[in-house]
């Protein structure tokens, strides 16, 4: 059989041989015998995948699918063609495929490293990557690998040595299923006549990209305003046992967070709420409270919400308490519970500043309505049976102890304080 193949420079005559056709029936038979050890071996893959990856502190969804024969064929048909022109016929490594999806880029990051630090990876393709900003195409991680020794030997009748591993987002997955859909199940039917819809294909891939680096820079803002306020807490905590021994429950260590490059190639800007507050944050958690406090008071003369007005109160209050001005921070405290009458935070801070200064009857007000406000506030329920016992109320020291140690019943300083308080009442 002949076929003529037109160029603008000749014509070229190739006798195309019967052993270019693979035998389909043939090959759907022997796909179909082997479905079973596909099954099989997927399975035990993907148990030994959950295990690995429960170790990583990564949310994730997997799944799993064994390629129907008719994709298989339609891939086969396509190698047979491209090695036509390539001279190489590339072999097919997703028979056999698991994805996991998470939620931010910096997952798809640590569960690549994961898998190529447990399998032995034959090779890497990061899909989209090759696309230009007007193009269209799913950005994903594929990874494919050699499948274990030790799935190979439950799965003796296995006729494959590769299994592919695909790691995306759960944006870059929705958009890779509607793709498919759209695209791929029509043969790529998108031709240049249709710029219209290749615009907007484009541009739905680029607001998905978009997010998943925006979701990932909430992220990191909100991992790093979650270590400066628990770094600003513990530093507040200090001070008050140094200047009134006793009210430190526990204190946790900070665990330093693992940050990803700022995507976005821009530096910060400082006009923006939330960049000075984490700014203000860092300068108090430096001990540089005269920075923190003018931050702290430049959020506060822009038109804020209540909510954040309070918080932002707070943290200017503990800067001042900081630098022993105790005036303005009592100021500061009694202006949040104004602002926010329900935030418990706000009295459990100017139950402090009055307990420091000596002011019992204002110190157990406030603590109290702390604690009516939270009933769990750990650090107001402490402070209240140290007052009680200066105050000499033993009964009432004991009450509130007794209720620290059931919201934190490993509290070392309540137990001590617990049998302080007992050998004093039976004096």
């Amino acid at each position: 059989m002949k076929y003529q193949f037109i160029s603008t420079e000749k014509v070229l005559v190739i006798t195309m041989s019967k052993s270019l056709y693979p035998d389909r029936l043939k090959l759907e038979q022997q796909y179909n015998e082997q479905l079973p050890h596909y099954n099989a071996a997927l399975q035990a893959f993907h148990y030994k995948l959950r295990d690995i990856l429960n170790s990583l502190e990564v949310q994730y969804t997997l799944k799993r699918r064994v390629k129907t024969f008719e994709s298989y064929y339609g891939k086969l048909l396509r190698r047979i063609r491209d090695e036509k022109v390539t001279g190489e016929r590339l072999p097919i490594h997703d028979i056999l495929g698991t994805r996991v999806i998470c939620p931010f880029l910096e997952d798809v990051s640590l569960v690549e490293t994961r898998i190529k630090e447990m399998f032995k990876i034959i090779d890497v393709e990061y899909k989209g990557a090759q696309h230009t900003f007007r193009e269209f195409g799913y950005s994903s991680t594929h990874l494919q690998l050699e499948v274990p020794e030790d799935i190979r030997k439950i799965c003796p009748g296995l006729d494959i040595r590769h299994a592919e591993v695909q790691v995306r987002t759960f944006l870059q997955d929705a958009w890779a299923e509607v793709e498919h859909e759209l695209i791929y199940k029509n043969n790529n039917k998108i031709t240049p006549l249709d710029e219209p819809l290749r615009r907007k294909l484009a541009a739905l891939n680029a607001n998905l990209s978009l997010s998943d680096i925006i979701f990932q820079e909430i992220r990191e803002y909100q991992r790093n305003l979650h270590n400066e306020l628990a770094k600003r807490r513990l530093s507040f905590v200090n001070i008050v046992e140094e200047r009134k021994p006793g009210l430190a429950v526990v204190t946790e260590k900070n665990k330093k967070a693992t940050r990803l490059p700022n995507q976005r190639g821009m530096g910060t800007n400082t006009d923006n709420m939330d960049d000075m507050l984490l700014e203000a944050l860092s300068a108090h958690n430096e001990k540089n409270f005269p920075d923190a406090i003018e931050i702290y008071t430049k959020i506060l003369e822009q038109n804020v919400p209540p909510n954040i007005k309070t918080i932002v109160l707070i943290h200017r209050g503990v800067a001042n308490f900081s630098q022993s001005n105790y005036t303005k921070a009592m100021e500061d405290f009694e202006a949040a519970t104004v602002c926010e009458p329900q935030n418990s935070r706000a009295f459990y801070h100017l139950g402090i500043v009055n307990r420091v200064l000596d002011k019992s009857a204002a110190a157990l007000k406030a603590l109290q309505t702390c604690v009516e406000i939270n009933p769990f506030h750990v650090e107001a329920l402490f402070a209240l049976g140290r007052i009680f016992f200066e105050i000499g109320d033993f009964e009432g020291a004991l009450e509130y102890c007794e209720k620290t140690l059931l919201v934190e019943p490993g509290s070392a300083k309540a137990v001590d304080f617990r049998e302080l308080v007992i050998s004093r009442m039976k004096l």
